[in-house]
C-alpha cells in the first residue's frame, strides 16, 4: 500500500492531506541529515519539530503519534526518519513505553 493511501485508509486524511504530510516528512528528514549532532539540545528540538510537523495531521502528542510512527515503519518509505524520531524522542526524555514496540522492531532488523 502506497504512503498516500495508508494515510487515507488509515487516518482519514485527504489526498491533499496526504501529500501535504509527505512532503513535511520529507524535509524533516532532510532537516535531520545536514543539521544532526550529538547532543540532547538537537533531540529535543528535532523531536518538538517531529510534534509540530504532524499535529495539524490529528497527532497531537506521543500516544497519538505511535501508531502513525508504526506505519511508517511497517509501510517502509520512512524508516529512516522512524530510526531519527524514536531515538530523539528518547533522549529527550520521553516515556520509554511508547514507541516500543517499533523500537524492538528495529532493533531486531538491524
Amino acid at each position: 500500500m502506497s504512503f498516500i493511501d495508508m494515510m487515507k485508509q488509515d487516518y482519514n486524511l485527504d489526498d491533499n492531506q496526504a501529500n501535504a504530510l509527505k512532503t513535511e516528512l520529507q524535509k524533516l528528514e532532510e532537516y535531520f541529515d545536514k543539521n544532526f549532532e550529538d547532543s540532547p539540545s538537537f533531540f529535543a528540538a528535532f523531536y518538538e519539530r517531529f510534534e509540530k510537523t504532524i499535529a495539524p495531521y490529528g497527532f497531537e502528542d506521543a500516544k497519538q503519534a505511535e501508531p502513525l510512527i508504526s506505519s511508517l515503519y511497517r509501510q517502509g518509505k520512512f524508516r529512516i526518519l522512524v530510526s531519527y524520531v524514536i531515538p530523539a524522542f528518547y533522549q529527550s526524555g520521553g516515556n520509554s513505553d511508547i514507541f516500543a514496540d517499533t523500537y524492538t522492531q528495529m532493533l531486531n532488523h538491524h
